[in-house]
């Protein structure tokens, strides 16, 4: 699948001079041309490009200061900057631009920033993969659990198991290491033995001495413990 590019620059020869290397260097599928800031980022606000090449020196708003409405998007594209004036080059790095090519661009040079930026956007697409799933055991081979799916992981024994609506796998990792993990999506570590995803409790329960019983939303409606230490943090995530 080829890229979708956008190309902003105030002159027409630049703008198709940059779309043929580009042609000639990568699959593209989509090629826009702007040719002036205003109408940049206009396209941006309807568009998502995997790519969009800005002259620093405009007409009316610069590079630099299109930067400012760029970075404040929703999912802003990586921007390369190409411009004959190489001395705006730190100016544009702080600003947040993957590349900075200098007027006029070679083959050889557009080749390399392009390797690195999917080189990169490959490297993010398998860490996207590896945060999304959590590999547990099952019957001698390796299965990827989708972590939304998961209710709660809970030590028995010496083992640690990974809950889901109407299964339970064995984990190789520890109950600590998981919970490290786990954390940017929202578990809670919420017993010494129970580590809980708030998104599937359906009710929480007052129990013995100021803790509560959990009740899961998997298919037996599973009963988790929480310890009185970890007690007043349920109450906040839940509102209590």
């Amino acid at each position: 699948m080829g890229l979708s590019a956008l190309i902003v620059d105030d002159e027409q020869p630049a703008r198709l001079e940059l779309a043929h290397l580009l042609q000639q260097v990568t699959p593209v599928d989509t090629l826009d041309e702007a040719g002036t800031m205003v109408d940049a980022l206009a396209r941006l606000q309807e568009k998502r490009y995997d790519l969009v090449f800005l002259d620093i020196r405009m007409p009316g708003v610069s590079g630099l200061e299109a930067m400012q409405v760029i970075n404040r998007l929703p999912d802003p594209p990586p921007v390369i900057f190409v411009t004959a004036y190489d001395e705006h080059a730190l100016a544009a790095f702080e600003v947040g631009a993957r590349d900075y090519l200098l007027k006029p661009v070679s083959e050889a040079r557009l080749r390399l920033t392009l390797g690195r930026l999917l080189d990169r956007r490959r490297e993010n697409g398998l860490a996207r993969v590896a945060h999304d799933r959590l590999p547990v055991e099952q019957e001698g081979h390796t299965r990827l659990v989708r972590v939304a799916d998961i209710r709660f992981i809970h030590v028995r024994g010496h083992t640690v198991y990974v809950r889901t609506f109407d299964a339970e796998w064995a984990s190789r990792a520890s109950l600590a290491e998981l919970a490290d993990r786990l954390a940017p999506q929202g578990f809670v570590r919420v017993h010494r033995a129970y580590l809980v995803n708030p998104e599937h409790v359906l009710e929480v329960h007052p129990f013995f001495a100021g803790t509560y019983i959990l009740r899961m939303d998997d298919r037996g409606n599973s009963e988790v413990p929480v310890s009185r230490s970890s007690a007043r943090l349920v109450r906040e995530i839940f509102g209590l």
